[in-house]
């Protein structure tokens, strides 16, 4: 006897009570962006991912224009990516180096939402969607029943909490033995990135294959870094703890006093390699208010914003920018120092809409071992390298 919408929902939604695990290859797709991956999930919120392919265009134009990316597609191929549902591991085996940050950084090419090994939603069906009966079909030989769900509402406030829903509607293939859902296509809404990423008509899909469930070991989602790989911990830095935590000068009170900047936030990202005191730190700046001078003139310094990259080890971002700056970019000089210069907006300027046809420059030199890499938006060469030149001849300590 065939099931009617509200058992095949039910059915869903006890199976995902009683599961406990599982492992997958999962595929995501939604028009040019595409990722594939072995995953394994842990209830209540453990992930490991493992890329075989990965495909974000806005990304790879994004380290064209930025160099903002901090994982391009051959790096995150071929990591591991271990969350324990307090902090991921991201192992780069070719690198032997181990990265430990806070929270789930499990990367993926559909930005702002959690899509890997995500499935909660099925606890909620009758609840939070309205239903369609999709009828029965058939998904790589195993017998599906599809299942169409629309958002009961938009929003939901909850006093002590607020429910959006950011997508319009849904289509799941649910097997017909298990329940799990082997397809998942839905279409974002307004309150989704992914509405301004993909478009209004693009569809979004999650499917899994080769599904293996309840046989996942623990084991599988905490990590001992192999020995002889270099560990380096990812943490947010407050300006006053910098000097503490970093182990090389950086003397920010330059920037503030002289050069009218301070640190966005009072916070910078800090990843360390406490036993040999190798770190490398991201520091977003923005322009301080104008001084008592520019008053008094009823003028305004136009200051723009910085980003600093800098440290004594090289991460994967900043060896790409030093390659790329090499290959791209122009002699620099900041009084004895050679810097490379390079004019970033300029090399895309024929890719940019004239809405973004900012100004955005890159300039990057070397201290005593430290690496330094000063990227700014909507400000001009001589005042990026004026920046530059004062962190350049800042006074060195003794660590």
């Amino acid at each position: 006897m065939a099931q009617s919408t509200i058992e095949v929902a039910r059915a869903a939604m006890s199976a995902y009570q009683a599961l406990e695990s599982f492992e997958a290859t999962q595929k995501i797709s939604a028009g040019a962006i595409s990722a594939e991956a072995r995953i394994r999930y842990k209830k209540p919120n453990k992930v490991t991912v493992e890329y075989r392919s990965y495909q974000d265009p806005l990304a790879e134009f994004e380290e064209k224009l930025l160099g903002g990316v901090e994982f391009v597609t051959d790096e995150l191929i071929g990591m591991q990516l271990i969350y324990d549902g307090r902090g991921t591991w991201l192992y780069d085996a070719g690198k032997d180096v181990a990265i430990y940050k806070p929270g789930r950084a499990l990367y993926s090419p559909l930005r702002g939402t959690n899509t890997l090994a995500e499935i909660g939603f099925l606890c909620d069906l009758t609840h939070d969607y309205l239903l369609r009966d999709g009828g029965q079909d058939e998904i790589a030989d195993r017998a599906i029943h599809r299942l169409g769900l629309k958002p009961k509402v938009q929003h939901r406030s909850l006093l002590l909490k607020e429910e959006v829903f950011s997508l319009k509607k849904a289509t799941l293939a649910l097997d017909a033995e298990t329940s799990f859902p082997l397809k998942i296509t839905y279409y974002p809404s307004r309150a989704s990135t992914l509405f301004y990423l993909v478009g209004p008509s693009t569809p979004i899909t999650v499917e899994y294959k080769d599904v293996r469930l309840n046989i996942v070991d623990e084991q599988r989602f905490s990590f001992t870094p192999p020995k002889g790989t270099r560990v380096f911990r990812e943490e947010t830095v407050p300006r006053d703890g910098l000097g503490e935590k970093l182990p090389f000068d950086l003397h920010l009170e330059i920037l503030e006093q002289q050069e009218g900047y301070k640190l966005y936030g009072d916070r910078a990202t800090v990843t360390i390699d406490e036993e040999v005191d190798r770190a490398y730190a991201l520091l977003p700046l923005v322009s301080s208010q104008e001084t008592d001078e520019e008053k008094d003139a009823s003028t305004e310094r136009v200051h723009g914003m910085l980003s600093l990259r800098v440290g004594n080890y090289l991460s994967r971002n900043m060896s790409r920018r030093r390659a790329y700056l090499s290959e791209h970019g122009e002699q620099a000089t900041l009084d004895e120092i050679t810097a490379q210069f390079l004019d970033r907006g300029a090399l895309l300027k024929d890719q940019l809409p004239e809405a973004l046809g900012r100004q955005i420059m890159e300039v990057s030199f070397e201290t005593d071992g430290v690496y330094w890499f000063l990227l700014g938006e909507e400000l001009e060469k001589e005042t990026l390298i004026d920046v530059a030149r004062a962190l350049a001849k800042a006074p060195k300590e003794s660590k």
